[in-house]
């Protein structure tokens, strides 16, 4: 070889040395290291469906599933696709060896792990699909080096942490999708460098702050959406300078102020969604502008004034969204025209008023909700001019008159709601041409008549309520055409009638209401055919007789209630089913034993026997339900001891054993039910004392424990009963003290302890019990002392019995604050003295048998035209009356000295003895008449009265002799 040969051999390998150091990533990639990298790859997924198989070493990368080369035969891996085969595992570091992969896609799978930071080193990608799949960690701040990155979605995963800034570097990215994960901070303002970035979604973080004025940038926008996020602040009027926006979705933030009026400038804008945010201010007029708007949805905020959106204006429109909102005003006569493509208007929740007349103009719509406003007036009977409408929503408005009979004409129409309106007049027969009804919804109106027979036409009819009506006559023969029915209302009618057999046909009936009517008869056997069937209540009729063994069949049964109506029999065909959660049978005549069966519903939280016939024991497997929260055998024969495996159903809240033929004691264990909040244990033949434990039942309410055999005394733990409204131990044989601690049950509006042998004073402390309301009768005890002062404190009391008691002493006046007292008996007890004259009111029974007490309605107390003075009075008055005699004697003694003194210095002499006698005897006399004189107001000097008074205090001190003296010396 020449040197020539040689120097040109040496340059070639220089420049091909030199050309592989600037394409060193292509130079790299060689069919050697892509599928050993790809084998990383494989090595870190579990492939259940076995999609990665066929990559194996010796076939050619190429051909390997969900891989593109850049040349065929080159083996240089440009893209790989995995979306959507149910793989896992992680994402390796490894990958980063792909250099001249420009695609990557493993969205849609159960990828795991973080995302690794090394596949910011794949100079050449361009897409990058991640997401739906579960993957952690932070979004590495490395992807900002992909500076040839267009796509980039990694969201729908559990991604966490702020958005990197450095995103702002990816220039060329026109697609940004972060949705869906946990992200939180605010949204970087170096997104506003992407100036190509033609959709950036956000939705579904919990990202903070406001929309950053810096994404005015990006003004190749087509789609913004940050919807369900926290971001605050308002919407920014940069918005309207995007011109190739064509979706702007903020619903579901906390956003205020108004809506700008620059959003009317996006001339392209298709969909605007501002849901769900605090927004305020009226609708801009400025959206009439934007012609192209197919969506608007600006409910669930505090937007107020009138409607001024025009569909008239905006074409193109199809959902018009104003629910919730403030608006009020009428629905706008150019709402709709004839070139309107509106099809779903909802205005629901708003302030609207007036007819409805307004949406006969929108011929196209398929969809009207304006429920829950103030429409008023009758639905007009041009409603058929709506030939396309699917769902018609009217409820909660106050529409009246009648249900026209051109609602037949609607043939599309699937949901009609009415409810709660102040309808009137019958259904219309041509209801029954509504051949695609699904939902008809008329419940809480003032409708009569009877029901159609035609209605029975409406085959595809799915829930009918009824309910709160004045329907009266029978239910439909042919009710059993409504194969698809799952949902009968008819509550709360006038209904009549048997229940007839064809309604067994519904099979796919799911739930029955018939209560509150007057249904008679027997249950058809046809009832056993409700395979479906969760719910049946047919309480408050005049049903009879067994019920059919059919009834066993209906295993999804989960409430039954039957209450008040005159069945009889056995209830074991209700018991077929093992998930009932309420059986309400009260008030009817069914007999037996209580199945123990019951208790295979062990999820039942409602057991209501009361009011039958039921004999035998409680069943112990009762105790099995652990849910239960109400149990009332109640007015049954039910015999034997209250079994103890019912401390097992600690979620009791109530429990109603009352009007039976219980026996043995008040069970201690009643007291571990801490959930329990009433406890009636009434009218059986319980004996023993009131267990102490009853006192740890702190949310107790209603403690009745009357007419049994208790004895022994009122346990002072009933006092840590705080919560206690009502308190019952009538008629037991209770001895000892009321306990002072009932003062601590302060919301007692109920006391009833009478026909005991309680004994010993009534505690004043029940005079501080402020909330006592309904009454408090403590008669027939064997009761004593005064009646308390405090007792006056009750002014909401409207019955007060204290009879039949040892009470004395007089009727303290504190009882005339009672003004809502309506009942009172003290009678037969020791009271004395004059009843006070406010009391006079009630009727002589309440005050008789007691021998000292007179006074209206009693007869006059002796001595008194007004009735005998009541006993602290007369004490007053003789106290006074005995002063002023004193005064008076010491009075006359003076002037009987002084005289005496007078008449001795110039009479003839007399013997002292008989001056002596004569003066203790004129002293005596004019006593007597000085006595009277007084009486009648004869005057005496001021010296006179100066000394009487000091004598009358030395009288009223006994001390006679300094008295006397004092006398002799003036």
């Amino acid at each position: 070889m020449t040197s020539k040969q040689c120097s040109f051999v040496l340059f070639v390998l220089a420049l091909s040395l030199f050309l592989c150091i600037l394409v060193a990533p292509v130079c790299l990639a060689t069919p050697t290291t892509d599928p050993a990298t790809l084998l990383q790859v494989k090595s870190s997924l579990t492939d259940p469906e076995g999609v990665l198989s066929g990559w194996s070493p010796e076939a050619d990368v190429c051909s390997w599933h969900g891989i593109t080369c850049s040349l065929p035969g080159e083996g240089i891996v440009t893209g790989l696709n995995l979306s959507g085969y149910g793989l896992s595992g992680v994402i390796p570091p490894a990958i980063s060896g792909l250099v001249s992969v420009e695609f990557i896609d493993l969205s849609s799978n159960s990828l795991s792990g973080p995302i690794p930071p090394e596949l910011g080193m794949l100079e050449n990608l361009k897409v990058l699909l991640l997401f739906s799949n579960s993957l952690t960690g932070t979004v590495p701040p490395e992807l900002g080096l992909l500076k040839n990155l267009r796509v980039l979605r990694i969201g729908d995963n559990r991604l966490h942490g702020e958005i990197p800034p450095q995103l702002g570097n990816c220039t060329e990215l026109e697609t940004l999708g972060l949705a869906y994960g946990q992200l939180n901070g605010a949204i970087p303002a170096e997104l506003g460098n992407l100036k190509r970035l033609q959709q950036l979604v956000l939705d579904n973080n919990t990202l903070t702050g406001g929309i950053p004025e810096q994404l005015a940038g990006c003004s190749s926008l087509q789609l913004l959406s940050v919807a369900d996020n926290m971001l605050q602040g308002s919407i920014p009027s940069f918005i309207g300078s995007l011109g190739d926006l064509r979706s702007l979705n903020l619903a579901n933030n906390q956003l205020s102020g108004e809506i700008p009026a620059e959003i009317g400038n996006l001339s392209g804008l298709t969909y605007l969604n501002l849901l769900g945010n605090s927004l305020t201010g009226s609708i801009p007029g400025e959206l009439n502008r934007l012609s192209q708007l197919q969506v608007l949805d600006l409910s669930g905020n505090n937007i107020s004034g009138k409607i001024s959106i025009s569909a008239s204006r905006l074409k193109n429109l199809n959902y018009l969204v104003l629910s919730g909102n403030l608006l009020e005003g009428d629905i706008p006569d150019d709402l709709c025209s004839e070139e309107s493509s509106l099809e779903n208007l909802f205005l629901a929740d708003n302030k609207l008023g007036g007819s409805i007349d307004g949406l006969l103009n929108c011929v196209t719509l398929q969809s009207i909700d304006v429920s829950n406003n103030s429409f008023t007036g009758a639905i007009p009977s041009g409603i058929d001019k709506l030939s396309s409408l699917v769902n018609l929503a009217l409820h909660n408005n106050s529409l009246t008159g009648a249900l026209p009979p051109q609602i037949g004409n609607l043939s599309n129409l699937e949901i009609l709601s009415l409810f709660h309106n102040g309808l009137t007049g019958t259904i219309p027969q041509e209801i029954g041409r509504l051949q695609k009804l699904k939902l008809l919804f008329l419940y809480e109106n003032q409708m009569s008549g009877t029901i159609p027979d035609e209605i029975t036409n409406c085959t595809s009819l799915e829930e009918v309520d009824f309910f709160g009506n004045h329907f009266h006559g029978s239910i439909p023969d042919k009710i059993g055409n409504l194969k698809n029915l799952a949902v009968l209302q008819l509550r709360q009618n006038d209904l009549s009638g048997p229940v007839p057999a064809s309604l067994g046909d519904c099979r796919s009936l799911q739930a029955l209401a018939l209560a509150d009517n007057r249904f008679s008869g027997m249950l058809p056997d046809t009832f056993g055919q409700f395979t479906e069937i969760s719910v049946i209540t047919l309480y408050n009729n005049s049903l009879e007789g067994p019920l059919p063994e059919s009834l066993s069949g209906l295993k999804n049964l989960t409430v039954i209630n039957f209450s008040h109506n005159r069945f009889t029999g056995s209830i074991v065909p209700l018991l077929g089913s093992s998930s009932l959660s309420v059986l309400a049978l009260t008030g009817n005549s069914f007999s037996g034993v209580i199945p123990a069966s019951i208790a295979r519903s062990s999820d039942m939280i409602r057991l209501q026997l009361g009011g039958n016939r039921f004999t035998g024991a409680i069943p112990a497997e009762l105790g099995n339900l652990k849910h239960l929260h109400m149990l009332d055998l109640s007015s049954n024969d039910l015999s034997g001891d209250i079994p103890v495996e019912l401390c097992n159903c600690a979620a009791l809240t109530h429990l109603n054993l009352d009007g039976n033929g219980l026996t043995g004691g008040v069970p201690a264990w009643l007291g571990g039910l801490r959930s329990l909040g009433e406890l009636d244990l009434s009218s059986n033949a319980l004996t023993g004392n009131i267990p102490v434990d009853l006192g740890n039942c702190s949310g107790l309410l209603k403690l009745s424990l009357s007419d049994n055999h208790l004895y022994g005394s009122i346990p002072q733990e009933i006092g840590r009963l705080t919560s206690l409204n009502v308190l019952n131990l009538d008629k037991n044989r209770l001895t000892g003290a009321i306990p002072p601690a009932l003062r601590q049950c302060n919301k007692l509006y109920e006391l009833r302890l009478s026909e005991n042998s309680l004994e010993g004073p009534i505690p004043p402390e029940l005079g501080q019990l402020p909330e006592l309301q309904v009454i408090l009768d403590l008669s027939r005890n064997r009761l004593s002392g005064e009646i308390p002062e405090s007792l006056g404190n009750l002014v909401k009391l409207e019955w007060l019995n204290l009879s039949s008691n040892q009470l004395h002493g007089t009727i303290p006046s504190s009882l005339l604050q009672l003004t809502s007292l309506h009942i009172l008996n003290l009678s037969n007890n020791l009271l004395s003295g004059s009843v006070p004259a406010a009391l006079s009111t009630f009727p002589a029974e309440s005050f008789t048998g007691n021998d000292e007490l007179c006074g209206a309605p009693l007869p006059t107390c002796r001595g008194s035209s007004s009735g005998r003075l009541p006993g602290t009075e007369v004490a007053a008055i003789v106290a006074g009356i005995a002063v002023v005699s004193a005064v008076v004697c010491v009075t006359l003694l003076y002037t009987m000295l002084r005289v005496w003194n007078n008449w001795r210095a110039v009479s003839v002499c007399s013997s002292d003895n008989e001056e002596d006698s004569h003066g203790k005897k004129r002293g005596g006399k004019w006593g007597a008449a000085d006595g009277k004189y007084w009486k009648v107001g004869s005057p005496a000097s001021s010296a006179e009265e100066k000394h009487s008074t000091a004598t009358e205090t030395s009288v009223l001190h006994g001390n006679s002799k300094e008295a006397g003296a004092g006398a002799a010396k003036s």
